[in-house]
């Protein structure tokens, strides 16, 4: 059938036409850049009232009748109607911006990729027994999350990013997706230690300080590189301070020395200490 409509190669006058948006008639429909090429193009329909043009074309192109999956969606403004085009055909009438197309393509490439790497992802962690670290990544809202979902996602995105995780880092998720519904309890007693916990004794002069290492850090300073550790004595109270150069502590150690302790002005529970010496490991927590 001869064409006879306005959009037909023919008649075209590149002029008349304004370019609105791109798109993509692919396989998949969720990238973040298709959702907002789609968006814009929604907003300019409702602005000025226009449909797509009705004439008969045989293919996703309106002008030349070709099949496309990255196309272009322009308006008219002499019949306020739409068309789309293939971005060759956009190109070839100097009715585009190539380089906005070539980058659109490389955009939708890269997010086909990405995706599959996320479907991949997925079912690694569901045969590897840890599938509810993916609901944990894909999580849109992550008010909630606390040190186990934030480290979950991020080991997650790992293994999306770069196709494979180790077998401890495979491990280490099983393990905090265990810790995850202890949680509430484990707070609940973190919290009732704390309120049941005596202030910093005020120390004069120097002190003896016995207790268990919650945990060691390395710090930068003006003075270089240290190594902190946070220390609860049996009655409570919390001290941090730099770890004497005579033991090498680790988590769970019960540790003695004594040390300047300064009580914390915000924290009448927590304190600092400086100088220590006479330092000790002493045993290992139970």
């Amino acid at each position: 059938m001869t064409r006879t409509d306005i959009h037909r190669p023919s008649a075209v006058i590149p002029a008349d036409y304004d370019f609105v948006a791109m798109d993509y008639y692919g396989p998949a429909d969720n990238f973040a850049d298709l959702s907002y090429e789609r968006e814009v193009f929604r907003a300019h329909m409702v602005r000025t009232g226009g449909k797509f043009s009705n004439h008969d074309h045989a293919g996703s192109c309106h002008i030349c009748g070709a099949a496309a999956m990255y196309v272009a969606k322009f308006h008219h403004r002499p019949t306020n109607t739409y068309i789309v085009t293939g971005t060759d055909c956009a190109d070839s009438m100097h009715m585009g911006n190539p380089e906005a197309f070539k980058r659109f393509r490389r955009s939708v490439l890269d997010q086909g990729k990405r995706a599959k790497a996320k479907a991949a992802a997925k079912l690694f962690l569901e045969q590897a027994n840890a599938g509810q670290a993916w609901e944990i990544y894909a999580a849109a809202d992550r008010a909630a999350f606390k040190y186990e979902e934030d480290t979950i996602s991020d080991v997650v995105g790992k293994l999306v990013q770069y196709g494979s995780i180790s077998e401890k880092q495979v491990a280490f998720v099983q393990k905090l997706l265990a810790q995850i519904p202890a949680r509430a309890e484990r707070e609940a007693k973190r919290a009732a230690e704390a309120e049941a916990a005596a202030p910093v004794p005020a120390f004069d002069g120097r002190a003896k300080v016995t207790g268990k290492v919650l945990t060691t850090k390395v710090v930068e300073g003006q003075f270089g590189s240290q190594i902190k550790m946070l220390v609860q004595a049996d009655a409570g109270w919390k001290v941090w301070g730099t770890v004497p150069s005579s033991i090498s502590p680790e988590k769970g150690d019960l540790v003695s020395f004594e040390a300047r302790v300064e009580r914390s002005t915000d924290d009448a529970k927590f304190g600092f200490f400086s100088r220590p010496t006479k330092a000790h490991i002493i045993g290992k927590e139970v």
